[in-house]
């Protein structure tokens, strides 16, 4: 365990570690030795929410493994589920359906991605505007 008053410093080049409760440069053996020693308190590591949980279970019911990929036309045993426009545009992907089934040679490759993108968009824009698309993921593809 490591106690939270522990801070490792330098001077002049060299390495040294100071507590920060008894003001002064101590050793590992005098930390331990410490009445005053409070150990570190971690912050888990975030987990993804139950929501998004949730809707990547109900995208991933629906869609074949194995099958010809979207992008490139191959046959593949494995298809990865692929949404469109990641990141913070993660969840609008899978409600508004912008996921591929694509390869994973093509799940490497970032110009098929942007080819996607540009389909998608104009699937998007036969029944919807092209100000909705850029309120919905916020900016163009096709610009």
């Amino acid at each position: 365990m490591i106690c939270k008053h522990i801070t490792k410093r330098t001077y002049q080049k060299k390495p040294y570690i100071y507590c920060r409760k008894l003001k002064q440069q101590i050793t590992f053996d005098k930390c331990k030795k410490c009445l005053k020693f409070e150990s570190r308190n971690y912050k888990p590591i975030n987990k993804r929410s139950s929501k998004l949980n949730k809707l990547e279970r109900q995208r991933d019911k629906n869609l074949i493994k194995k099958g010809i990929c979207e992008c490139c036309g191959q046959y593949s045993e494995r298809l990865d589920p692929h949404e469109i426009f990641g990141g913070s545009n993660r969840k609008r992907s899978i409600i508004n359906n912008f996921i591929s089934l694509i390869c994973p040679k093509c799940h490497k490759d970032e110009e098929k991605i942007k080819e996607l993108r540009k389909k998608k968009q104009e699937e998007f824009e036969k029944t919807h505007t092209r100000e909705e698309f850029i309120k919905l993921i916020g900016k163009s593809q096709l610009d």
